[in-house]
């Protein structure tokens, strides 16, 4: 079920405690409801006695505790106390962001939960939302990028795992035999930033470089779509999914509006994509002078062949594993 899909189909609720609802779980009472002006509203299921806890107000989520409410869901109705997790109404562009990444903790949660438990697990979500309301120190053609390359690989959910969930890492992929860095551009050549350590690869692994040249399209896909299409690969794993949509919130940014729907042409990022091997990218020598601590250069990749045998999508299936 596509969740934020059905969302969308659901009826606006009669009052602020009587909803028309999705279940989110067989083994819990949660669910996902629209609330009176037409946005999205997480009803978590509270086992604790009522007592008072302070309610929350961020920019774009608000949070009621102990709230008793009438949910309906094919038919079947329930009244219980629920924490009450509701998005603004008028920023109706963070709504699918707010109900994938919520969702992916949500399936996480206790069977019965608590309170304290509730508590927890919303404010690692808002933490993660006010990341929202700060500048993005990243580029959203290297995220589509990233999302591009794991839609491309034998196994999405390895992939996914091997993704850096901290933007200051040193290679966008790593796992146990290997990493992988990721170049994309706009330009009509092959012309990419690199610091130099993303280029030395781990003494008992082997290094790839990635390069994608993009062409903005607006019937192209988005970083929401390739997020959807990898979010459907890892369905059964509660954990990576939640991953997936920290690492594209964190990386969005205040801007996350417009950059969540930049379009990009797909085919011709698949025709442009090429990897190569870490050492097969030109690069000034690596330097022991402890005075200089960081190198970073621009390599023209065009004439650059790849040492890797077989074609890109035959690589691509070899990595992360």
């Amino acid at each position: 079920m596509d969740l934020f899909a059905a969302f969308v189909d659901l009826p606006v609720a009669q009052s602020a405690a009587d909803f028309d609802a999705v279940s989110l779980s067989t083994q819990r009472r949660d669910f996902l409801a629209k609330a009176t002006d037409g946005s999205p509203v997480f009803l978590l299921h509270d086992a604790s006695a009522p007592s008072y806890s302070p309610a929350i107000e961020l920019k774009n989520v608000s949070v009621q505790f102990h709230t008793t409410c009438r949910v309906t869901t094919s038919g079947d109705s329930v009244e219980g106390q629920f924490a009450v997790v509701a998005c603004d109404e008028t920023a109706p562009e963070f709504h699918e962001l707010f109900v994938r990444c919520f969702a992916a903790a949500v399936e996480q949660l206790p069977t019965k939960s608590t309170t304290a438990d509730l508590q927890r697990s919303i404010k690692r979500l808002l933490d993660l939302f006010r990341s929202l309301g700060s500048p993005s120190g990243r580029e959203v053609n290297g995220l589509w990028a990233e999302l591009f390359v794991i839609t491309k690989c034998k196994d999405v959910a390895q992939a996914l795992r091997a993704w850096h969930a901290d933007p200051f890492e040193r290679f966008d992929f790593s796992w146990p035999n290997g990493c992988l860095e990721v170049k994309a551009t706009v330009a009509e050549q092959r012309q990419h930033e690199f610091a130099l350590e993303q280029l030395q690869q781990p003494i008992a692994g082997a290094g790839f470089v990635a390069s994608i040249l993009l062409q903005p399209l607006n019937g192209g896909i988005s970083v929401a779509d390739l997020a959807n299409a990898i979010e459907q690969g890892v369905a059964a794993d509660p954990k990576l999914k939640q991953k997936l949509w920290e690492n594209v919130a964190t990386a969005l940014g205040q801007d996350y509006s417009e950059r969540l729907d930049r379009r990009f042409d797909p085919s011709y990022a698949e025709r442009s994509l090429a990897v190569y091997a870490m050492s097969d990218v030109p690069a000034p020598p690596l330097t022991r002078d402890p005075r200089i601590t960081s190198v970073r250069f621009r390599v023209d990749l065009s004439s650059v062949s790849s040492s890797l045998a077989g074609n890109v999508r035959d690589i691509l299936q070899t990595l992360f594993v």
